[in-house]
């Protein structure tokens, strides 16, 4: 059986991130996310939500206790499984609540390409759609926003 906090722990060593980063992504003190990660400390459902958007990994991975690294079709917005409608997908994920997408990306794609480089960094198995959504191609050079 594998726990969540031991998830944890694979995903900081594959992405080579510290246990600092964990603890601002989860808006919680070092200690408690050293904690989290030795599983001295419970995750909260508000940790669940913080763990989905800082590793974009469905929630159903991070509870699932049989396998320790994610698969493809774990990633937030990943194809969903055949008897999955995509609008059940975009509900599930609070995108289908959006506005005007447009803006939205225009948004994402400059938050991003302010930090381009951490970004790139903390998601280096960015598929190609996905880079192409955020502006930034195979090569890592932005497109220009005009």
């Amino acid at each position: 059986m594998v726990a969540i906090h031991e998830k944890i722990v694979a995903q900081l060593e594959q992405r080579k991130l510290k246990k600092r980063d964990l603890a601002r992504a989860l808006s919680v003190s070092p200690q408690t996310a050293t904690d989290i990660c030795k599983g001295r400390s419970a995750i909260t459902l508000p940790h669940l939500r913080n763990l989905v958007n800082y590793f974009g990994l469905r929630a159903d991975f991070w509870l699932d206790d049989q396998r320790l690294m994610p698969e493809a079709s774990d990633r937030v917005g990943a194809t969903p499984a055949a008897d999955t409608p995509p609008s059940d997908a975009l509900t599930r994920s609070g995108l289908a609540k959006i506005v005007d997408p447009a803006r939205f990306v225009q948004r994402m794609r400059a938050i991003v390409g302010e930090h381009k480089r951490e970004f790139t960094q903390r998601n280096p198995d960015l598929h190609e759609s996905e880079r192409q959504v955020l502006g930034l191609p195979e090569n890592g050079t932005l497109h220009s926003q005009n």
